[in-house]
């Protein structure tokens, strides 16, 4: 075991170090065996960095000289070096993208741009903050993290972590809100204990609050330091009822159109009769870690043509199956598709109209064969900007996020223009998801036609409101590339609703998903929201 282990770094070696380390956690091994000794080489070449501060012939320093691009399951690194004392943290790779503005533009460009060969293409584009130093999703993950003071639950208590080297919390404060389906209706003070440098101490209990039934209640906490700078903040469950909450909210849209007299909403009839169609989505536009180095999950896809544009379906009940393998891709309605080499995803779709206007709509998804790591299993609506340029929704917020990339952002109310959910990647790529959501509503500037979609199942929704559709952003080599139509009516907004989104990982240079993070095709999944017109 690592505990026994007889070699260890030179003599000559202060602080022992090591490139992109892996946490202890399972990762994927896309094409290995379920249960094999093997890995996938872009994992097996990465130690596990706790494993060498565990060894008993060895006390110097362990820390990752290089690690987290992008910023996947961030987290868990800072939970291993956090629990071992010779953990000392590491430097993240890298703190600024090293893009380079084409003369006279605004225009970002990168590798292979200037005619340079040999070239890395993108991989000067990995930084926490972007080329013009505007800070990105990924700056605010790391700055969460980073915090010198972790609030965290303890059954029915919230204790206070200090992680300073040399300060205690005298002197500092926490502030509190407690919000009711993401409405402020608390807020005040708590006494800060005076916990000394690495000390825990409690902070106060859930009792202390008051949990608001059938509704879902969050309790915000902020502590700040004497100068009133932030250094600590969390979000603690009090009544974690999110579809309560989605149903409160579209019931509190309703009322509130109806004041305001510009309620008309479509019976199910009507909105069916509009031949509204739903593309599904199994593929997302390739982010920095889905390419990385050597043969990675990106190329898994386009190797089995699992980056193919699917064709629209109506909105009705109906089965089909999509085909992808070496040998190319198909999509069929009905039930008769063969495996031949790869794999099928099986899509059933049941849409059932609702005595309240809504139309409630299921999609299943379930795999057989041999299938590549899935990106997303969802659906696409591609609605008249003109119609749905503005979007608010009760999730995960207010900038983007990922299953393994979003301890930074908050359930809550937020609202956004269409434009502004679109993250300006130099090289584009998928963005501006939003995980734990159970409330989406889409309009116009002036607050009408709004689209409402609720979840409905046993898990939230994942969504984004984009200007683009995934192949827009698949074909497109630079951000400045991306074009809209000039005539207002020709321009859309992409809603993509889904059950499922892989993680991100870190696997631009080091390893890649963590397996909890990702799909697992031995499951069924189902994507269930209600969707309703006023």
């Amino acid at each position: 075991s690592e505990k026994d282990f007889d070699e260890t770094d030179p003599a000559c070696v202060d602080v022992m170090s090591r490139f992109y380390p892996r946490v202890k956690a399972e990762y994927l091994n896309p094409g290995v065996p379920e249960g094999s000794d093997k890995e996938r080489a872009e994992n097996a070449r990465w130690e596990h960095l706790l494993d060498i501060a565990m060894r008993k012939n060895d006390n110097r320093p362990v820390l990752t000289s290089e690690y987290a691009h992008c910023m996947g399951n961030f987290k868990e690194y800072w939970e291993e070096i956090y629990s071992h004392p010779r953990m000392a943290g590491g430097f993240i790779w890298d703190w600024v993208d090293q893009g380079i503005y084409a003369p006279g533009t605004n225009h970002v460009l990168y590798g292979g741009d200037f005619g340079d060969k040999p070239n890395l293409k993108a991989f000067c584009l990995n930084g926490v903050v972007f080329s013009d130093r505007s800070v990105s999703a990924k700056y605010q993950e790391v700055k969460h993290t980073y915090a010198p003071v972790w609030i965290t639950q303890k059954g029915d208590e919230i204790w206070v972590k200090n992680h300073h080297s040399h300060l205690s919390l005298e002197g500092f404060s926490c502030q509190y809100q407690v919000t009711k389906n993401g409405a402020l209706v608390q807020e005040g003070e708590l006494k800060m204990p005076s916990v000394q440098p690495g000390d825990s101490a409690k902070l106060c209990s859930l009792r202390d609050f008051k949990a608001y039934k059938n509704t879902d209640s969050r309790l915000n906490l902020s502590v700040t330091s004497q100068q009133g700078v932030e250094v600590g903040r969390e979000q603690i469950a009090l009544s974690d009822d999110l579809y309560e909450a989605g149903r409160k909210l579209a019931a509190d849209a309703m009322k509130r159109y109806k004041s305001s007299r510009r309620l008309a909403t479509l019976s199910t009839a009507e909105l069916l009769a509009r031949n509204f169609s739903v593309i599904p989505q199994i593929f997302r536009a390739p982010t920095d870690n889905d390419k990385s180095f050597g043969n990675w999950i990106a190329k898994d896809w386009k190797k089995t043509h699992l980056d193919s544009t699917l064709s629209a379906i109506p909105l009705k009940d109906g089965e089909y199956v999509y085909h992808y393998g070496e040998d190319g891709a198909s999509d069929k309605a009905g039930s008769s598709a063969s495996a031949k080499s790869g794999g099928n995803i099986r899509l059933r779709l049941e849409v059932s109209p609702q005595q309240d206007g809504f139309v409630d709509v299921k999609a299943t998804y379930s795999f057989e064969g041999n299938l590549p790591e899935l990106p997303r299993l969802g659906l696409m609506l591609k609605l008249p900007r003109v119609a749905y340029d503005q979007v608010k929704w009760y999730g995960r917020g207010p900038w983007e996020n990922y299953p393994d990339r979003k301890q930074s952002c908050p359930i809550g109310w937020y609202e956004s223009s269409v434009e502004n959910q679109f993250t300006h990647y130099p090289r584009p790529q998928d963005n501006g998801n939003h995980e734990d959501c159970s409330y989406i509503e889409l309009t116009n500037k002036n607050g009408k036609n709004a689209l409402q979609v609720v979840a409905a199942g046993d898990t939230p929704l994942s969504f984004s409101a984009l200007p683009y559709t995934v192949a827009d952003l698949y074909a497109a080599r630079h951000d400045f590339e991306l074009k809209q139509s000039g005539n207002p009516n020709l321009r859309y907004t992409c809603l993509s609703l889904d059950c499922a989104v892989l993680g991100l990982g870190n696997s631009s240079c080091g390893p890649g998903v963590l397996k909890k993070y990702s799909i697992d095709k031995t499951k069924t999944y189902t994507l269930h929201f209600k969707m309703r017109i006023l």
